[in-house]
């Protein structure tokens, strides 16, 4: 039996990022393979910060409420117009957010704060201060330089990073190909076909995790305790592309537990089989002969979900070209024990007190078969092995209960 920390490494040094492919960076989801780089100013040129007035703020040097100045306006200027240009002294222009700054015009006053004069079929903006250079004004690469980061490889394509790889007129951007997820929950128990039936919820579970990562999911199948039935599902992920195939059950030492058997038969080899984790002792990790990877979760419903975002998920960050996920830190703020040799994963709700301080509480019902304390948990408590007691005060790791979800609601 090995340790947590021993299987995450035999899962980073045997897996490695899939292959690149180019996507539209309109259609962009995934993770990044490559640093991108800016080559153009963002923004292109200097332009309005808002609706208002541009005015030449060398003008305006020597104004004070005792000597105040008008400066005609003598056009507007829209976002989407050229060049504009005036060599003509003590005049101005109405400007729109986004538009162009009319050359030699340097700062623009917004318009709720502007006092307008009509005289003569002229208007004029009255000015009892000296307006600074730069005021309200988007300088011409502000935001982004040549040869500046847009965003670095391993990072995931979101809506933010998103506009700026349009803004800087990216049009195709490579990621790494996502790995495809087949799922066979075994179990006779699970056919539905006598009162000592139980319901299928491991296999629907792990697909709505999959698909909430935005991963494709090519089978999501039962198999009874059968070794025949059993290694024909596992074909079939297999025949449908899957790149990690997920098993749930089968994987302790009953007599009905045929997973490992038939895996080995297959040809696999097995990586990993038990670890000192609680729960989901049993879980298995295998390499099947053409590659693909077999992660065999124990049959308990939180048995699965502790193998799915603690080993799953960092599989899938890696195939993806991601670093392993990392821990926050939070305070424990009720006593718990657990037995020293594991690493024990419990159900927590976390938040954040008015100090800004993460707090953890560790709930009730740490047994793998009660889902009840999900109603609260909004986290992961890691518990590393080593240690019997975790008191309050004490620091502890923390994760989010579900991957990439705010641990404040």
């Amino acid at each position: 039996m090995i340790t947590y920390k021993e299987a995450l490494n035999i899962i980073e040094k045997t897996l490695t990022s899939l292959e690149i492919k180019d996507i539209a960076v309109h259609q962009a989801f995934g993770i990044n393979s490559e640093t991108v780089v800016s080559a153009s100013l963002v923004p292109p040129f200097s332009n309005s910060a808002m609706d208002g007035i541009a005015i030449k703020s060398k003008e305006t040097k020597e104004i004070t409420k005792k000597n105040p100045k008008r400066l005609e306006i003598i056009n507007t200027i829209y976002a989407g117009d050229g060049v504009i240009t005036s060599n003509e002294n003590d005049v101005c222009f109405e400007i729109m957010t986004g538009a162009l700054m009319p050359k030699n015009f340097d700062a623009v006053i917004p318009i709720e704060q502007v006092e307008i004069i009509k005289e003569n079929n002229k208007v004029f903006l009255l000015l009892e201060a000296p307006i600074k250079k730069g005021r309200n004004v988007r300088l011409a690469g502000e935001d982004f330089l040549p040869g500046d980061i847009i965003l670095k490889k391993g990072k995931s394509i979101n809506p933010y990073n998103l506009m700026s790889l349009l803004m800087n007129k990216i049009d195709k951007v490579k990621v790494f190909k996502s790995p495809k997820i087949g799922i066979v929950a075994t179990g006779s128990e699970l056919d539905g076909s006598s009162e000592s039936s139980i319901p299928n919820t491991n296999g629907p579970y792990i697909e709505a995790c999959v698909r909430r990562l935005g991963l494709e999911c090519t089978n999501q199948l039962h198999a009874k305790d059968d070794p025949s039935e059993i290694k024909m599902k596992i074909k079939k992920c297999m025949d449908t592309g899957s790149d990690i195939i997920i098993t749930s059950g089968g994987v302790s030492a009953g007599k009905a537990d045929f997973v490992p058997s038939v895996l080995m038969d297959m040809g696999a080899e097995i990586l990993f089989h038990k670890v000192w984790i609680r729960p989901g002792k049993p879980i298995l990790m295998a390499k099947l002969p053409d590659g693909k990877i077999v992660f065999g979760l124990p049959g308990n419903p939180v048995s699965v979900a502790v193998g799915f975002r603690f080993f799953v998920n960092n599989a899938i960050r890696l195939m993806q070209g991601q670093e392993q996920e990392k821990s926050l830190v939070a305070v424990n703020q009720l006593e718990f024990q657990k037995s020293e040799k594991f690493c024990f994963f419990a159900k927590a709700l976390t938040s954040i007190n008015d100090q800004g301080v993460i707090e953890t509480i560790i709930l009730e019902g740490q047994e793998s078969f009660k889902l009840k304390p999900f109603r609260e948990a909004n986290s992961w408590a890691i518990i590393p092995e080593g240690k019997s007691k975790i008191l309050t005060g004490e620091k502890i790791q923390i994760v989010p209960l579900l991957i990439g979800e705010s641990l404040v609601s």
